[in-house]
């Protein structure tokens, strides 16, 4: 994950829908590239996608870069950074992701960007950990802090696929574990919210040691 995003070698043609690369293109054509379909979350201060985060007193704002929908043709994007071994795509979606939320940070502080942490099972089994991936470009693009050693899953529970709203926060109830940190403010980074559950279980562990801490969540994409 080091070094410059304009550095990297991807392949040459892009990954939403298989035209071949010219010019300056990275990833994505430009017409995939200009048809994103981001949220604009982060233009509006203070702004929660989804209740369980917003009920905490130390939330600075919960926000996703993409919508994530079914038909659209951007779910393959997401499918192969997840399950395709695509490390790079988050890599490149999380550098233009940071460069949005530079542009519209308006505090001094500067938020430490912590990656939510995958078990060494999964991470084993899938060989990276996408939110990190993620949380790289997002560092690379602002020049903030990563830090991938605040908090460790300690429990891997079953798929949050199979459950509801409420079934998915009892799954993930004390599956972390954090460290005391000295930061005043971090942002947690997953790569897709659904219901919150994993970023709320994530954030709750944090604020056992660090009750002082402000948190702000950010995800490559949202459920609609």
């Amino acid at each position: 994950m080091r070094g410059s995003v304009t550095g990297l070698c991807f392949p040459g043609t892009c990954r939403v829908c298989g035209r071949v690369l010219i010019g300056q293109e990275k990833m994505l054509c430009l017409r995939c590239l200009y048809d994103l379909p981001r949220t604009y979350h982060w233009i509006f201060p203070c702004h929660f996608i989804t209740e369980p985060l917003s009920s905490m007193p130390s939330c600075t704002g919960a926000i996703s870069f993409l919508f994530f929908r079914e038909e659209s043709p951007y779910r393959k994007l997401l499918h192969r950074f997840k399950y395709g071994g695509e490390k790079e795509i988050g890599l490149y979606m999380g550098f233009l992701y940071g460069k949005e939320l530079l542009r519209f940070h308006t505090t001094t502080e500067k938020p430490v960007i912590i990656p939510i942490p995958m078990s060494s099972f999964k991470r084993r089994k899938r060989g990276y950990n996408q939110a990190e991936w993620l949380a790289a470009g997002i560092a690379l693009a602002t020049g903030w802090k990563l830090d991938v050693s605040a908090v460790k899953r300690v429990r891997e529970k079953t798929s949050q696929t199979v459950y509801d709203r409420e079934g998915r926060r009892e799954n993930m109830k004390n599956s972390f574990i954090a460290q005391s940190i000295p930061y005043r403010e971090v942002l947690v980074v997953d790569d897709i919210i659904t219901t919150g559950a994993t970023m709320e279980s994530c954030a709750k562990a944090i604020l056992d040691t660090n009750a002082d801490i402000r948190i702000g969540f950010a995800s490559l994409a949202y459920v609609e």
